[in-house]
């Protein structure tokens, strides 16, 4: 690189480092989100939201039975059969089916018809036999359903549409309970199924790793994702979540419950951003994203973000006229380059490990995602600028983790270990990710000592086998 290039990309990694002192103010900061959150139903931005999930009790991996799971995450509907064998394995089957886009601005009859006729049509398939028993609810499969909308929960089986997301917009739903119009509309068409649970896909990652794990490395206490989207569940002691009303928090204390699974939603850690650290490239996403002003952390750690932050930055160098000289003004720059949310953290993920003759793998990568000619040196530069953007989400992800379990006194007894299930495709297969983290985990107040202690183990299928798992919640 020449020396102007080297010493202003040198300039804007630099602002991507976080100090060892920054990530331990930040933990600090993070469980005094949560503790706010576990005491106040206001949706106070300064505040982690921390939902109750009714979720009360955590997989052993012995549990034995036919479960089903179904997802409506976006724009397919997923069903699926999770049989627990009772040796922490399981046996899946599923089914995908694309959500037709007329329904997505239908009538909430439409839509919730249009699943139950799907769940009927998998049941008949790979369960048959269940249609001829009796139709009280002990007979019948237990399903979990994976919502991946915003909702309000009151108990496990139970919990109200806020609104809709993801170009779902059916406005006689909101404000109704989910699981009851699933229901109905299963029992009108007489499928054999209950719905048991709501379930959120962070929790099912945690009792799916929990199932899988045989505690080989500890209690599993933790799930995370961190793909797309960033989000954590942990299980909290019932005393501690202070915003629960007292005749619920009465009512499970007298079946002798002590500890629910929390859904933290930790993507919207430190919105305030008193002390997540800001860039000018940080701000400008921001102001272009769907919430501006909300998700703060998910906008510095999850893939959907990541490849933004990076053609933010060289755009910025562009302006400068010190990448892509052979553009004599912006409108000769490739249009794909010009348009937000194009360039992907996948590509990052080649760029950050590329060590072929002259960045070759880089080059084409970027001819092909962007149609962006480049040079060696500017391979050079977006390398570096690729490292020190994804260097810097990693050490952010460590915070919740490492904060969680201060929080639980996760290490509290003689030699305890402890496990985290984690999935999504950020943490699961770009370079390095994982290994960054938890050298980050080492900088906290856990210290290198808690970080050995520290299993992050990937968690696959949570959205089917951790929902079935919750389905078992009241039974476990």
């Amino acid at each position: 690189m020449n020396k102007e290039l080297k010493n202003r990309v040198d300039e804007i990694c630099k602002s991507f480092d976080i100090s060892q002192d920054k990530l331990q103010e930040l933990v600090d900061l993070f469980i005094e989100s949560a503790d706010n959150g576990l005491s106040h139903n206001s949706s106070n931005k300064s505040f982690l939201p921390m939902i109750p999930t009714f979720v009360t009790s955590i997989p052993t991996g012995k549990e034995k039975g036919v479960l089903l799971a179904a997802d409506l995450g976006g724009t397919n509907f997923r069903v699926c059969s999770v049989t627990l064998n009772g040796d922490h394995t399981f046996d899946l089957i599923q089914s995908k089916n694309p959500i037709p886009i007329d329904l997505m601005s239908s009538t909430s009859n439409d839509l919730f018809s249009y699943l139950a006729s799907k769940i009927k049509s998998f049941v008949k398939e790979h369960h048959n036999e269940n249609f001829n028993s009796d139709s009280n609810n002990s007979n019948k499969l237990k399903l979990g359903f994976t919502f991946s909308f915003p909702v309000e929960q009151t108990s496990l089986d139970s919990g109200k549409l806020i609104r809709w997301t993801k170009g779902f917009n059916i406005p006689d739903t909101i404000g109704k309970d989910v699981v009851k119009l699933l229901q109905d509309h299963l029992d009108s068409q007489n499928v054999p199924v209950h719905v048991a649970a709501l379930a959120n896909d962070t929790v099912g990652t945690l009792l799916a790793r929990s199932y899988t794990g045989e505690n080989k490395e500890g209690l599993t206490s933790i799930g995370c994702i961190f793909g797309t989207g960033t989000n954590g569940a942990y299980n909290e002691k019932l005393e501690n979540i202070k915003k629960l009303p007292i005749d619920i928090l009465n009512d499970l204390k007298s079946k002798n419950i002590n500890h629910m699974v929390i859904n933290t939603e930790w993507g919207s850690f430190d919105n305030d951003l008193k002390k997540l650290p800001v860039t000018k490239y940080d701000t400008n996403l921001d102001k272009i994203s769907a919430n501006p002003g909300y998700h703060m952390f998910e906008k510095r750690v999850s893939g959907m973000f990541l490849g933004e932050i990076l053609r933010n930055i060289l755009l910025d160098l562009y302006s400068e006229g010190l990448l892509f000289n052979k553009y004599s003004n912006l409108n000769d720059l490739p249009h794909r380059l010009k348009t937000p949310w194009l360039l992907s953290s996948e590509g990052m993920s080649l760029f950050e490990i590329d060590d072929s003759t002259n960045l070759i793998a880089t080059e084409l990568e970027l001819k092909n995602m962007l149609r962006l000619p480049t040079t060696l040196e500017e391979r050079l530069a977006i390398q570096q600028l690729t490292r020190s953007i994804a260097r810097r989400a990693s050490h952010l992800a460590a915070v919740p983790i490492s904060a969680l379990v201060i929080k639980m006194d996760a290490f509290k007894g003689h030699n305890v270990e402890v496990d985290v299930g984690a999935d999504g495709s950020v943490i699961e297969f770009y370079p390095g990710f994982r290994t960054m983290m938890r050298d980050a985990i080492a900088e906290t107040q856990i210290g290198s000592k808690g970080e050995r202690r520290l299993h992050v183990n990937i968690s696959k299928d949570g959205s089917s086998v951790g929902a079935a798992l919750c389905a078992l919640s009241n039974d476990l």
